[in-house]
């Protein structure tokens, strides 16, 4: 394989198997992935990632595509494939007279937060500011706002996309390539081309929203967990989206919190969320009474806020499921008791520090809300098919790579989580929480969804030139 060629036509660079710099960008934040693609190139422009499709498609070769890296089986590096690297395409382009947001594949979702915002704009992306927009969009999109105003692709516009069959960017909205921009609305990153470019729709934000987290002793967990399930199945208030969470504090002992962001008046949402914490009988926190918890700021620092820190250098089992709307108590005892059980490596001591915050680097757990704007889109309008669903319930085992029993010990004890929470799940799981371990995945990322997701694979890309072990196109 003619490397060099492809080398000449990039204005970026081909990073081959050999040195640091390959070993860098090989590696997926998680850890855990030890894979080796045949080449990175690192684009920076459009007509990078067209000459890299192009050189696939010819030389018979597998592209993946990575953009924030962000993904939990670590599926943009995997061996003997070409990545292409999108990391550095970050620009982000304002139109507020038509109010849009364009978009290059290689942003995070803070890099928009921070663009839009003072302009008192925002469009609905995820909860942690590292993640990237491509991995995001393409598997759906939610967090702190999409409550108010749906889905991260409830709000795309178009994209620009490289597909093999076509060898050239398209574009793909609601009047060009139709059926392909339905596919790019939920039914997974890096299955049908190399995006390189979204546009979104913006939305009205306040200069100042509520947010904070609201930290519980581990001894009120079922009555925290009890109380936001009931919330949610109530006549809520689609403007307030809820986080709860179960984690380790510094003395290496569990907590669980509920993170609050409110898109509204800052006064009308404290107003509101201490009614309903009262109305339920809720606790003080143990971190300080609500209206000191919960303080007016700004979007994109609860977003950078809510940024997990347990990335660097660790390795991660990710494990979930979208829970039944209606889980019982039994659920929520199962979880708390199992999370109570996760594997600390021997002899570990308790770091110093405020004893109310998360551990770094430990295992952690959370339930993300939908409902609101998410629920008014039926499951067949876009690719994202579990609509009818209220709560994504998600725990992630951390574990120091360099420590292969500790390793072990977590992959056994989240199998075993999941497991026990089986009966809790109504069989699906956000595609954005990929996990290989999954038998019936294509039923649970796509539900009905999955067989023209397949169709349209086999129309878009028939050299199946974009693949990885749970590409669309098995």
């Amino acid at each position: 394989m003619d490397w060099s060629q492809l080398a000449s036509e990039l204005e970026g660079n081909l990073v081959l198997p050999t040195g640091t710099t390959y070993d860098l960008l090989r590696q997926p934040f998680n850890q855990r992935v030890d894979q080796h693609p045949a080449a990175v190139a690192r684009c920076v422009s459009e007509g990078d990632v067209t000459a890299c499709v192009r050189f696939a498609v010819a030389n018979e070769l597998a592209v993946t595509c990575r953009s924030g890296g962000h993904g939990a089986e670590g599926y943009c590096s995997i061996d003997g494939a070409l990545m292409i690297d999108q990391s550095a395409m970050q620009e982000i382009r304002i139109d507020t007279e038509a109010g849009l947001v364009h978009v290059g594949a290689g942003s995070s979702w803070g890099q928009v937060d921070i663009a839009t915002y003072p302009r008192g704009l925002a469009s609905p992306g995820g909860g942690c500011a590292a993640v990237g927009v491509s991995g995001l969009t393409q598997g759906g999109g939610f967090g702190p706002i999409s409550r108010t105003w749906g889905l991260t692709i409830d709000n795309l516009v178009s994209a620009r996309v490289v597909t093999s069959r076509d060898g050239r960017p398209v574009v793909a909205d609601a009047d060009q390539n139709q059926q392909l921009f339905w596919a790019l609305r939920g039914g997974g990153g890096g299955n049908y081309g190399a995006v390189t470019q979204f546009t979104y729709q913006l939305r009205p934000i306040g200069a100042a929203l509520l947010g904070g987290m609201l930290v519980y002793a581990w001894a009120n967990a079922a009555q925290v967990f009890a109380f936001y399930r009931d919330w949610m199945n109530g006549d809520n208030d689609e403007r307030l989206t809820l986080l709860p969470m179960f984690f380790f504090g510094p003395d290496n002992q569990p907590l669980c919190g509920i993170s609050a962001f409110y898109n509204g008046d800052p006064g009308a949402g404290l107003a509101y969320i201490q009614g309903i914490l009262q109305a339920a009988s809720m606790p003080t926190p143990i971190n300080g009474e609500v209206d000191q918890v919960l303080t007016p700021g700004t979007l994109p620092a609860y977003t950078g806020t809510e940024s997990t820190t347990a990335w660097p250098g660790s390795g991660q089992y990710w494990r979930s499921g979208f829970l039944n709307n209606d889980f019982p108590d039994a659920a929520i005892d199962t979880f708390l008791e199992w999370f109570a059980r996760c594997p600390l490596p021997p002899g570990r001591p308790a770091k110093s520090g405020d004893p109310l915050q998360k551990q770094p680097d430990l295992s952690f757990g959370f339930i993300e809300s939908l409902g609101g704007a998410i629920g008014r889109v039926a499951p067949t309008d876009t690719a994202f098919f579990w609509r009818e669903q209220l709560f994504s319930f998600s725990f992630i085992g951390i574990y120091d790579p360099a420590d292969s029993a500790w390793g072990t010990q977590t992959q056994q004890w989240a199998d075993r989580f999941r497991a026990a929470m089986e009966p809790w799940f109504c069989g699906g799981v956000y595609v954005n929480y990929m996990q290989a371990e999954l038998q019936d995945w294509q039923h649970a990322y796509y539900g009905d969804n999955y067989e023209p997701l397949r169709a349209i694979k086999a129309a878009v890309d028939p050299s199946h030139t974009f693949r990885f072990p749970q590409d669309v196109a098995q």
